[in-house]
């Protein structure tokens, strides 16, 4: 090869590492968060640091499954939102790794794991949508007692999360053990609230669109995908169970062994901050942040609430055989 020709070579490598974009870093990650509510963030991350946020969203019971067949080689660095249950349930599996972000001491010590498995990012308490055209037709107000729900005018309108795939499902069936005071009392309210469902959905929030659209008439959810739709338009009623109901932890947690480890621990240090914490406001995402130094959206109406903080060991220990007594006892297949 000649100089001239050797030098031309030279000046065009150096050309394309030039002209490689700064977020040729990238960072893997399962999101249980919603992707409108989760974009923001990673975009943000992204103009700030130059890290681009690859993504893949699934319910949070979907993520979890995702973590353990995959235990032994790591697709992901993060996962990105979803009920704090869901990581305590991680834990057990071993599939996350420890790590406390800089600056997390901000953070009340309820909302992280006291070893650094998980971090929380946001709140989401459990409550009622209700269509209210249907309410006004029935002259009905809104349910503020989980026994609301057992009305005969209910009756095949219900919708809500399925336990086996949404962190939203778990979530309820929780509430409802704390709100009725025993596990007993919760079952045989749910045998019974059954026969008012019309559908158990997929993801948390598959059932608020159809609410709104009076395909069905109510159900129970997270605070935020009600407020979501409440905010596009429709004509619901966002209310709160008198008995109380469950306020769920949103986290984010690194996954044992996962790829490009050092770009994970740069977002969790990102997210724990009031500026981060913030963009749930700017964006008009209805979760509560964690850090008390954050904007908290005017879209948060917590008039009437009565909420229980989970006892997430509790969870953790219980999550699953809940889940399959609710399958066996309650929905059958």
């Amino acid at each position: 090869m000649s100089y001239r020709v050797g030098k031309f070579v030279a000046m065009l490598l150096v050309a394309v590492v030039l002209s490689v974009p700064a977020y040729a870093q990238t960072l893997d990650v399962y999101s249980i968060m919603p992707e409108s509510f989760a974009v923001p963030f990673f975009e943000a991350f992204e103009e700030a640091t130059g890290i681009k946020i690859n993504f893949v969203r699934h319910s949070a019971g979907e993520v979890l499954a995702r973590l353990i067949a995959e235990k032994n080689n790591p697709r992901v660095s993060m996962v990105f939102g979803g009920p704090a249950d869901t990581f305590a349930a991680a834990i057990s599996e071993g599939v996350l790794e420890p790590y406390v972000p800089n600056g997390v001491e901000a953070i009340p010590a309820m909302y992280r794991q006291p070893e650094g498995y998980f971090t929380g990012i946001a709140l989401n308490p459990i409550v009622f949508l209700t269509n209210r055209e249907f309410l006004e037709e029935n002259n009905m107000k809104a349910p503020s007692s989980w026994y609301d729900l057992l009305d005969p005018a209910y009756r095949n309108g219900l919708q809500m999360a399925d336990a086996r795939t949404s962190g939203t499902g778990f979530n309820r069936i929780a509430s409802i053990v704390l709100a009725l005071g025993g596990e007993d009392e919760a079952f045989d309210y749910m045998a019974k609230l059954h026969e008012n469902v019309q559908v158990y959905t997929k993801s948390g929030g598959g059932g608020t669109v159809p609410v709104a659209t009076r395909q069905a008439t109510s159900g129970v959810f997270f605070l935020v995908d009600s407020i979501e739709t409440a905010s596009r338009g429709y004509d619901v009623v966002i209310s709160f169970p008198k008995e109380g109901s469950v306020v769920s932890v949103e986290s984010m947690a690194l996954v044992k062994n996962g790829p490009n480890q050092d770009l994970a621990k740069k977002f969790m240090d990102w997210m724990v901050t009031p500026e981060a914490q913030s963009l749930y406001a700017k964006n008009g995402i209805g979760f509560l942040p964690v850090h008390p130094e954050a904007e908290v959206s005017e879209l948060v109406n917590l008039e009437g609430a009565n909420f229980f903080d989970l006892d997430l060991e509790w969870a953790g220990e219980h999550r699953q055989r809940l889940i399959e007594k609710w399958v066996d006892e309650i929905v059958g297949f």
